[in-house]
């Protein structure tokens, strides 16, 4: 069977061949994007109703090691200098596979938003880094979500000098 026969040279078959093409993409996005959206929720609720914290960040604890992001930045800038920090999902790096994975990871300064990374499971690892200008000391603040435990925090203090 030839895929450029008469029919297809004609307006009716170009039109049917263009719509049943644009369904078949869209039914393949839509199936990827479910198997994606889909969270595999955890067994204990309470971590998707607040954002949670390690209880002591100088002893992480069974899920903290692996949910809790890691700011790795000098402690004390220059006011209005560039420098590096290093955003790192878990003390253990958190998995990224379709059935357990990070979705995103937000850093804040303060309660004043700075940027966001979305990731993809297989493709991608729950790390980044960014270059930051700050002119005032502050506490740094990132926050990720996992698919299966929720939402979490980690944070790290920076004092500006001038």
């Amino acid at each position: 069977m030839s895929i450029m026969n008469s029919d297809s040279l004609t307006r009716r078959g170009f039109v049917r061949n263009s719509v049943l093409t644009g369904f078949s993409f869209f039914v393949a996005m839509l199936g990827s994007r479910l198997f994606y959206a889909q969270p595999a929720y955890s067994e204990d609720k309470s971590w998707f109703t607040q954002i949670n914290r390690a209880k002591d960040s100088s002893n992480l604890q069974g899920h903290e090691k692996g949910h809790v992001p890691i700011i790795f930045a000098p402690g004390e800038v220059k006011a209005g200098e560039p420098f590096n920090v290093e955003v790192q999902v878990g003390q253990n790096m958190h998995e990224m596979i379709p059935e357990h994975y990070i979705d995103w990871v937000d850093l804040y300064a303060g309660d004043i938003f700075l940027t966001k990374i979305v990731l993809t499971p297989n493709f991608t690892q729950a790390k980044f880094k960014v270059t930051l200008t700050l002119t005032a000391s502050t506490t740094l603040r990132a926050i990720e979500h996992c698919n299966l435990h929720g939402l979490w925090e980690g944070t790290k203090s920076i004092r500006v000098d001038a």
